[in-house]
């Protein structure tokens, strides 16, 4: 082979290159995106950037409970003894003994699992509308009292009727057992203390939650009781907020969509009597930013649910990287070159991808793609193709800008880096060292 058959094989190549990959980026790349209709990310409007995550601070966690009151009130449910001499009980001239021992559950809850001491006279329960049923003078009100207060009551009620006299009464009203509220707890959380660990670039499609149903004694009937005694705060595969489902008023069940839902959240603070309420707390917000949830919010009573969400937040990569779906970190910020790194796919460097070029004896990618096209979903469900420069983002943070929810992160090359490493590829470097004839 002489030397103008050499060269006329080797101006060959690099033409055929050259051509073949101006047509593909011309084409090709065009079919996958429009560069020329993409935003540049410097040119992002405020509006369409995402909030980030690690200004946010923790509320404190004493808002998630009620603060009791230093005096049992009395309500329906409790169940009381009375101890009235010579009317209750009937026909005795010593004062009864009630014992009150109960079985220990070692989880605290149902309160009812715990000892309490002895006290005097018979048991009688509180109606529902705080109302007992004593003899000689029937129904005597005490709901809203405190004991003090429910000793005297009944004091009165037998003194006006004259079947005691002052001089002589010897009156007892004390609590055996408080009042308890049952709720159904539902946590789409990592239910037990045995986590997995998953890498970043993989996604756990098994997942299962837990259940518990609790009795909550009165005044810790709150979501701070019901979250400790199932298994603590929301782990990290948890959103930061929890959901109640309030029972009382409750319309006919119906499927209902994340908009609906929270316009009932919204709507429950907005009228005292709505039906079906939904209350949204939130565990997190801006520095110097007030609860937006109320004391009442946070109490629950019978067949409420007290529900623990799983988060769903992911984005994407691929391009010149594995496709991959990565989970969002919940309380990190990530930008768009932190993305490219998690996508595991290196891509630079003389040796290519993963040094698997050599294995076919060409260069690789001796120039770094430096273009990413982020396609980030509008509240209309259109999509936005955002324009980043991986080399200004080095320097400029404007162009770092911070990955939301659904995200779309392509890498890929610019047209004068694709048809560069395209030439070297294209062109066999062993036509440069074949001996001649």
């Amino acid at each position: 082979m002489n030397h103008k058959s050499l060269a006329a094989r080797l101006t060959s190549s690099i033409l055929g290159g050259v051509v073949t990959l101006s047509m593909a980026s011309s084409v090709g790349c065009r079919a996958i995106t429009d560069v020329h209709e993409s935003i540049p990310a410097s040119r992002l409007p405020r509006h369409l950037a995402v909030e980030p995550r690690e200004g946010r601070q923790v509320f404190p966690f004493t808002a998630l409970g009620q603060e009791k009151p230093a005096s049992h009130i009395i309500g329906g449910g409790d169940q009381l003894s009375v101890f009235v001499f010579g009317v209750l009980p009937p026909g005795t001239e010593t004062t009864p003994i009630l014992q009150r021992t109960q079985p220990v559950n070692q989880r605290y809850y149902p309160p009812h699992g715990s000892v309490v001491g002895a006290t005097t006279g018979l048991p009688v329960l509180v109606d529902q509308d705080g109302s007992v049923e004593l003899p000689l003078i029937g129904k005597v009100h005490l709901g809203g009292l405190t004991l003090p207060e429910a000793t005297t009551a009944v004091k009165n009620s037998y003194r006006d009727k004259q079947i005691t006299k002052q001089d002589s009464e010897r009156v007892i009203v004390s609590l055996v057992t408080a009042r308890v509220h049952r709720v159904v707890v539902l946590r789409e959380d990592t239910p037990n203390a045995a986590v997995q660990l998953v890498e970043p670039g993989k996604v756990d499609h098994i997942h299962r939650g837990s259940a518990d149903v609790v009795d909550l004694p009165v005044y810790e009937n709150d979501v701070l009781h019901a979250l400790s005694v199932t298994g603590g705060l929301p782990g990290t595969d948890a959103a930061r907020e929890i959901w109640v489902f309030k029972r009382s008023g409750l319309e006919d069940p119906h499927a209902i969509t994340s908009t609906e839902l929270q316009t009932r959240a919204a709507s429950y603070h907005q009228s005292e009597g709505t039906q079906g309420q939904v209350i949204r707390i939130p565990l997190t917000g801006c520095p110097g930013e007030s609860v937006s949830f109320s004391m009442k919010d946070i109490v629950v009573e019978d067949g409420d649910v007290v529900y623990v969400p799983r988060r769903e937040e992911f984005f994407y990569v691929g391009g010149l990287v594995a496709g991959a779906k990565i989970p969002l970190p919940r309380d990190e910020d990530i930008d768009v070159l932190e993305a490219v790194a998690l996508a595991n796919g290196s891509v630079g460097g003389p040796l290519g991808q993963s040094g698997q070029s050599l294995a076919s004896g060409t260069p690789g990618h001796m120039v770094r793609p430096t273009r990413v096209i982020i396609l980030r979903e509008l509240p209309d469900g259109r999509q936005l193709p955002i324009r980043v420069d991986l080399a200004r983002a080095m320097v400029d943070p404007k162009e770092r800008i911070l990955i939301q929810q659904n995200d779309v992160v392509m890498l890929q090359f610019k047209p004068h880096q694709a048809v560069f490493n395209g030439v070297l590829n294209t062109l066999n470097f062993s036509v440069l060292f074949t001996p001649s004839n």
